[in-house]
């Protein structure tokens, strides 16, 4: 992949806000910035750095969204080092993301970017849509000594930079071939911010509809209608998270929606809810981080 192409789509979710807990993410290295979004990792606060707020004990709730990729992820436990490896695959639907009062688990993970995990994992990735699957039985063995390594770092920094090794050296043996015929269908779906129908996008590359579904099912996980409205919803989120005096009739317009009832329509079948609470929520999670002291250690791309 480009990693030109996915500077057109940058995956939104509106995790971090609770006071409770940390969210911390951070790009990639170089040589991975085609194929992964970002490294990200939550936890009971208290467990940041010294001088933070203490876990809470009341059960938390995260909203998570569709956003066309796809995660690894490591939940862990450093004090009673318990540690699960998982894969999670594409999802069309927003689900909630719970946490036990109490709990000292957390979670680093590896977001990648559309199409990206095919190049590590090189399996069909419509195999693992809507689901999410021990890491164990469809990665490369080493993965579970690189979760043992990661369990045991002793910041999140570490535990990334663990990872970014793995994953440059796994990219390397791999070698999945390049497929130009895809980016040029991710690139034509970002740039019309998902408004792109399958029929123009076959039309265009001069391939049948079906075989473009074939593509996206290897890929992405997906159909191309599917992953073209989730891209659609995506930017309608980043357009709801620019602020400013938002007219929600100019916003269907802008977004090829037909009119405002159809935007509000799709919109709450990926976000759960209206654009409305989308703007209240995005509102209080620029408020949190502008006005969180330095001590919360939180970093965002």
């Amino acid at each position: 992949m480009d990693p030109l192409l996915h500077s057109l789509f940058r995956p939104l979710q509106v995790n971090g806000s609770d006071l409770s807990t940390y969210y911390i993410e951070q790009k990639p290295s170089a040589a991975l910035k085609a194929y992964v979004a970002c490294y990200w990792e939550s936890g009971p606060a208290n467990r940041v750095v010294e001088g933070n707020l203490a876990a809470s004990y009341e059960e938390t709730m995260e909203r998570v969204l569709p956003d066309g990729c796809t995660d690894i992820l490591l939940e862990y436990d450093p004090v009673n080092k318990r540690q699960e490896l998982s894969y999670c695959g594409t999802f069309t639907q927003p689900f909630v993301s719970a946490r036990q009062a109490g709990s000292e688990t957390r979670i680093f993970a590896v977001r990648f970017f559309p199409g990206g995990a095919h190049y590590f994992h090189g399996m069909p990735t419509h195999l693992f849509t809507g689901g999410n699957y021990r890491l164990e039985d469809l990665w490369p063995e080493s993965i579970t000594i690189i979760g043992e390594r990661i369990m045991e770092a002793q910041n999140f920094n570490e535990r990334m930079r663990i990872m970014d090794k793995y994953l440059n050296q796994l990219l390397l043996r791999q070698r999945t071939n390049d497929c130009d015929l895809m980016k040029n269908l991710l690139h034509r779906i970002f740039v019309s911010d998902g408004s792109v129908g399958v029929k123009e996008l076959a039309e265009r590359e001069a391939i049948s509809e079906r075989q473009i579904n074939r593509k996206f099912g290897q890929w992405i996980g997906i159909s191309p209608k599917k992953f073209s409205e989730v891209v659609r919803f995506q930017s309608v989120l980043h357009s709801i998270q620019s602020g400013g005096g938002l007219d929600w009739t100019e916003l269907a317009l802008k977004h090829s929606f037909f009119d405002q009832a159809h935007l509000i329509r799709d919109f709450r079948r990926f976000y759960g809810d209206s654009p409305l609470t989308a703007a209240k929520d995005l509102r209080k999670l620029s408020d949190f981080y502008n006005t969180r002291p330095e001590a919360s250690a939180i970093l965002k791309i």
